[in-house]
């Protein structure tokens, strides 16, 4: 029996899912298995595929599309190894992430789940900076919540297979922000371990759900309702700091939008923050910045993100 399951959820990849495999081949940890679930790709995913499946480098399966969260837990549910790792179709490990990762719990009996930071990175091989996750370690529940500048990656993760059992499997009823939940139900039970530097590179392109930010606020919305419902012990001031948080960090993400609805929006994400949260800062920033000339706010912003994300070499 493999000790790690790789799970890999497929749509129409056809044309990255190789370059994503060659990933995992190249691990210096040699003991996993991979699963590559295709939910319902009508592109060459499946031929693509085929010869792998056949010289045992892989485990295919192919399911009707039922959307991200239901392909993770299908992989889950026919995983062989006592650990899980998550990786999506178009982003890559780098060589020694599973290597780096079951070193830790390796050392620590306890851990439920080791994460890395990231590296994020466009189809023309541009470093994009590295994405720091050092906050999500030790117990970070109910802390997390109001957690919204850099979120957690599905591919950075590692967790014992065992553990949904206990809280259960990806909500399939949640379009977006089902990691977040997922993570969010662990760490109400257990402690986050993590490897504090780039263990995975997530791809940016404009076929990644991730790329539409204006619907980003509806999801996160579902996502905090979902986490405020099923823990009565959050005060109704946390509940609104967590909503102002998520609200200005979805107003900031939209700066760089040049066009006027989008700012619209910033406008109205900013107003609901400061509604919530009248001491959150940023939300005025953000407001304030809508209104300035497209090449000043693009100018602000590329000097906020040299500021935010060092090159993930170094």
């Amino acid at each position: 029996m493999p000790t790690v399951s790789v799970i890999i959820p497929a749509y129409n990849r056809a044309d990255l899912i190789v370059e994503t495999l060659e990933s995992v081949f190249a691990q210096s940890y040699r003991d996993y298995e991979i699963i590559v679930i295709d939910d319902g790709s009508t592109d060459d995913t499946r031929t693509v595929l085929a010869p792998l499946a056949a010289a045992g480098e892989l485990r295919y399966t192919y399911q009707e599309n039922a959307g991200l969260p239901a392909a993770r837990n299908t992989g889950i549910r026919i995983a062989e190894g006592q650990y899980v790792a998550f990786l999506d179709s178009d982003d890559l490990f780098t060589p020694d992430k599973l290597e780096k990762q079951m070193a830790v719990f390796a050392t620590h009996p306890d851990a439920m789940l080791v994460h890395a930071g990231f590296s994020k990175f466009d189809n023309a091989g541009n470093d994009l900076g590295y994405r720091d996750t050092s906050f999500y370690s030790g117990q970070i529940y109910p802390q997390m919540l109001l957690e919204w500048s850099v979120l957690m990656a599905a591919p950075c993760v590692v967790s014992r297979r065992e553990v949904f059992a206990e809280v259960g499997y990806f909500d399939e009823s949640l379009w977006w922000a089902e990691d977040l939940d997922m993570w969010r139900r662990i760490a109400r039970r257990y402690p986050f371990y993590i490897v504090p530097e780039p263990l995975a590179k997530i791809r940016t392109h404009p076929t990644s759900m991730s790329s539409d930010k204006t619907k980003a606020a509806d999801a996160f919305l579902i996502y905090l309702n979902k986490a405020f419902a099923e823990d009565l012990d959050l005060s109704e001031d946390f509940k609104r700091h967590a909503l102002a948080r998520m609200y200005t960090n979805v107003a900031q993400n939209l700066l760089g939008a040049g066009r006027r609805p989008e700012m619209r929006l910033v406008r109205a994400h900013a107003w609901k923050a400061m509604r919530y949260w009248p001491r959150e800062t940023g939300a005025y920033a953000a407001w304030v910045a809508s209104f300035l000339p497209p090449g000043v706010r693009e100018s602000l912003i590329k000097v906020w993100r040299k500021l935010r994300y060092r090159p993930s070499q170094a």
